[in-house]
């Protein structure tokens, strides 16, 4: 089994068409979490300098990584946005919390 865990912080005004190019990347289910944080480009007008994030997780066949970061920065280009950041992790063991077995990677 090659699974890898893609995690990515991006702005959230991108999830809507994000969604859609990763369904069409066939990617079968993501995690969002709202997020906060800062980076190269702090928000100046707020007092902590946070700005409000996405935080998307996606678990993937290691053949269909370099897909699915394709996805990610055509959109974020295509919608005009200039930050986030992504990373790439292997992942030992995926389990079914459904029940117990071993998550196979084909089914990613």
């Amino acid at each position: 089994m090659s699974v890898r865990r893609i995690t990515a912080i991006i702005p959230v005004n991108i999830l809507e068409t994000l969604e859609q190019h990763l369904r069409d990347c066939g990617v079968p289910g993501v995690t969002v979490e709202h997020v906060q944080g800062y980076g190269r480009h702090p928000n100046y007008y707020r007092r902590d300098l946070m700005k409000d994030n996405a935080k998307l997780v996606v678990y993937i066949d290691e053949s269909r990584v370099e897909s699915v970061i394709e996805a990610i920065t055509c959109c974020q280009s295509q919608c005009g946005s200039r930050d986030g950041i992504l990373a790439v992790d292997r992942v030992e063991r995926l389990v079914s919390l459904v029940d117990g077995s071993d998550v196979m990677a084909e089914r990613l």
